[in-house]
């Protein structure tokens, strides 16, 4: 086009073209932003879903950790009723060879009070 000495016409060909461009960016620009908008609520909502599966996987742990524990403190009784009844034996085992080596050495039996062993 030619515009010759019509200032006005180059003017409004300026502001159209000037106003067309910035609608093409704000236009753009919310474009973008919706877009952005989208793949953000989709990665919080993926994260939302990965922090309640590991919520949920940590509260099983815990209870696993409680019931592994409980199983310790009663191995550990019975461990120590066992070591108990070992230290028993171990002594009336002493006491049965002391006896032994008594009745060999003087050929009399001598008393050896023992408990009865348990039920």
């Amino acid at each position: 086009m030619a515009y010759g000495r019509d200032g006005a016409a180059f003017a409004i060909s300026l502001c159209s073209t000037w106003v067309g461009f910035m609608l093409r960016v704000v236009i753009t620009a919310l474009v973008v932003a919706a877009i952005a908008g989208a793949v953000l609520y989709m990665v919080m909502s993926r994260n939302a879903q990965v922090q309640q599966a590991q919520q949920e996987q940590i509260e099983q742990l815990n209870a696993q950790l409680a019931a592994v524990q409980k199983e310790n403190l009663n191995l550990k009784i019975a461990l120590s009723k066992v070591q108990t009844e070992e230290q028993n034996l171990a002594m009336q085992n002493d006491a049965l060879s002391k006896a032994i080596a008594q009745y060999k050495a003087t050929g009399k039996m001598p008393a050896v009070n023992l408990p009865y062993p348990p039920k």
